[in-house]
C-alpha cells in the first residue's frame, strides 16, 4: 500500500515538472512563429522601401528603418566629431570615428554617421584627424534601435581633458553639444570605400526561416517530454 501511494506520488510530481516543461517549450515554439511572422512582415516592408529617397529612409520610424540600406550625398560638418571609446577590430581596442553630415538639400536635420575604426596614438589618446571638405556620397547602414548598447557610464562624456571622447551614443546629448537637430539614429558607413577609418559594423537580422525551425524545435521537444512522461507513467503503473 505505502509502496503503491509513493508511486503515485511519484507520477503526479512527474506530470506536473513534465506539464510545465511541455507548456514552456508550446510557449516558445509559439512566440518563435510569432517572430518569423513579424520578420516576414517587416522585410516585405523593407523591400517596398528599398526605392525611397535617403530624407525618407531616415525619416522613417525606427521599427521600419532599422538595418536598411540606403546611400547620403552631402558635406561633413568638419567642427563636430567624436570618438566613441572601447571599440574593438581585430584584436585591437580603438575608437570608432563619429561626425555629422549634412545631407544634400536638406537643412532640418543633420545625421550621425559612424566612419568605422581607428586606432589611437597611445592608449585612449585620441588622433587628430581631417574629414573631407569637398561633398561625399556614403553608403551606410542605418541603427535606430539600441544605439546606445550597453554600457555602466553615467555620462557619455567623462573625459574633461578629451570632451571628444564617448563612452556611449546619445543623440540627445550629442544635439545639445552641437546645437543641431539630429535624427534619432546612426548611419554606419558601409562598403569597400573608407574615407578615414574601416567600417565594421554588421546588422545581423535572423530570417523568418530561422523563427520557424527554432519553433519547430521547440515544438518537437515539448513532444519529446510528453511521450518520455507517458512510457515513464506507464511504467510505473505495472511495477
Amino acid at each position: 500500500m505505502q509502496q503503491k501511494v509513493k508511486l503515485k506520488f511519484s507520477s503526479v510530481i512527474t506530470l506536473l515538472l513534465v506539464t510545465i516543461v511541455i507548456c514552456t517549450c508550446l510557449a516558445l515554439a509559439a512566440w518563435q512563429w510569432q517572430r518569423a511572422q513579424d520578420k516576414a512582415h517587416l522585410l516585405a516592408q523593407q523591400e517596398k522601401q528599398l526605392n525611397f529617397a535617403a530624407e525618407q529612409v531616415l525619416a522613417l520610424p525606427a521599427s521600419q528603418n532599422n538595418g536598411l540600406l540606403t546611400t547620403i550625398n552631402g558635406r561633413f560638418l568638419p567642427s563636430f566629431i567624436w570618438f566613441l571609446d572601447n571599440q574593438t577590430l581585430n584584436g585591437q581596442v580603438g575608437f570608432d570615428v563619429l561626425a555629422l553630415f549634412a545631407l544634400n538639400g536638406f537643412t532640418q536635420k543633420k545625421v550621425l554617421v559612424n566612419l568605422g575604426f581607428i586606432r589611437p596614438i597611445s592608449e585612449r589618446q585620441i588622433p587628430n584627424i581631417e574629414l573631407p571638405e569637398q561633398q561625399v556620397s556614403l553608403q551606410v547602414v542605418i541603427k535606430s534601435k539600441d544605439i546606445a548598447g550597453f554600457t555602466l557610464a553615467p555620462e557619455p562624456s567623462m573625459d574633461p581633458i578629451q570632451p571628444q571622447l564617448l563612452q556611449y551614443i546619445d543623440i540627445d546629448f550629442l544635439s545639445m553639444r552641437t546645437d543641431e537637430q539630429i535624427f534619432p539614429l546612426v548611419a554606419y558607413q558601409h562598403g569597400s570605400s573608407p574615407i578615414i577609418a574601416t567600417p565594421h559594423y554588421t546588422h545581423v537580422v535572423m530570417p523568418p526561416q530561422k523563427h520557424k525551425a527554432y519553433a519547430l524545435q521547440w515544438l518537437l521537444i515539448a513532444m519529446a517530454a510528453a511521450l518520455v512522461a507517458y512510457f515513464a507513467i506507464k511504467k510505473g503503473e505495472h511495477e
